[in-house]
């Protein structure tokens, strides 16, 4: 499977609510998590492909943890 562009991305991440954070090199931050998300270690090791699956993993794994308690 082709990996995405770097501007492809960045569209994916917004359409799932992240933002780029300026400040942060390939960082983003989501309302959700209080934490910015920094990609910089996961598109180098993996590619921008494995690097917005493991964004919206991380979402997720969130979303499981509010509808237990």
């Amino acid at each position: 499977m082709r990996d995405l562009t770097e501007k492809q991305f960045v569209a994916a991440m917004a359409r799932n609510g992240f933002a780029k954070d300026e400040r942060l090199l390939n960082g983003f931050r989501h309302h959700d998590l209080a934490e910015p998300v920094f990609m910089t270690m996961t598109i180098q090791a993996n590619g921008y492909r494995a690097a917005l699956k493991a964004a919206l993993e991380s979402l997720k794994q969130i979303e499981t943890a509010r509808t237990r308690k």
